[in-house]
């Protein structure tokens, strides 16, 4: 009946620009890491503090033969005001629950995502990315890529006819990524209008594995809060919650070592206790 349960969902809303990568600078077949860099920035907008952006670099972008030519930088709001929920459908515990993290709703969110993507687009232009990443385009998780992203010796068959006329000529391998891999739309037709961008960003945002903060800590009185900072649930006995829902607000960094110190800190109440 704590009417804050489920309510408040967090996570870091993101998009991404991959390109084609030339031969040489491709990631290395014994190499396993994915991500090759990782950094926070600010995005400067009025009220949101500090370190709420973040990119990553990606050498490979997935395990068949196309994700093996293409580079990705991924970049996502890390200090999201967008919130959402999760609800039951019925009392069977064999239910999933119903998640609707609405991301993006609140402005703040699309206007950063919108100029990180600009910001993203301008530094693939710098001199030395444009000597190894061809091609940019914006990355969409379509039905097609996801079908193809299950690992099978059918998709790595596909994969590899595609991968080889994308080898073969520049002009077959534009043609191939506007009418194969992404939407129709080009980096340039979102950056030429405002729309366009913007509607690519709501209908393609994903998050980062990071969902937090469905149970809330807080006072008691406070209508939203669900524990307090021992993790006991509110005005239930024998009751705590020790994990990412906790959080007041999604952290701005990975997840699992704030989760971990959340579980380390109440654990440690309850035996203080004993």
């Amino acid at each position: 009946d704590i009417k804050g349960v489920g309510k408040n969902l967090q996570e870091h809303p993101g998009v991404a620009i991959s390109a084609y990568l030339r031969q040489d600078d491709r990631m290395a077949p014994v190499a396993t890491g994915y991500i090759q860099m990782h950094a926070r920035y600010s995005s400067g907008f009025e009220g949101c503090p500090s370190s709420d952006m973040a990119i990553s670099a990606l050498a490979k972008s997935a395990w068949h033969p196309i994700g093996k030519r293409l580079g990705t930088l991924a970049f996502w709001v890390n200090r999201a005001y967008s919130t959402g929920t999760v609800s039951l459908k019925n009392s069977s515990h064999a239910t999933e629950p119903e998640v609707n993290f609405n991301m993006l709703s609140d402005k703040r969110d699309a206007e950063r995502l919108k100029e990180a993507f600009r910001f993203v687009a301008q530094l693939l232009q710098h001199k030395a990315l444009v000597a190894l990443a061809l091609d940019p385009f914006p990355s969409t998780w379509t039905g097609r890529a996801k079908r193809i992203s299950k690992y099978n010796r059918l998709n790595f068959g596909l994969t590899s006819i595609v991968a080889t006329l994308m080898d073969s000529t520049s002009w077959l391998r534009r043609s191939l990524i506007r009418s194969v891999i992404t939407d129709g739309h080009s980096v340039s037709d979102l950056l030429e209008s405002d729309g366009l961008l913007d509607h690519f960003i709501r209908q393609n945002a994903f998050g980062n594995f990071h969902p937090t903060s469905t149970c809330r800590m807080g006072p008691a009185l406070e209508p939203t809060s669900v524990t307090d900072p021992s993790g006991r649930v509110h005005r239930v006995s024998g009751l705590r919650v020790a994990d990412a829902s906790v959080m007041p607000f999604c952290p701005r960094a990975n997840t699992n070592i704030p989760t971990i110190m959340v579980a380390e800190k109440i654990s440690h109440a309850i035996l203080n206790e004993r």
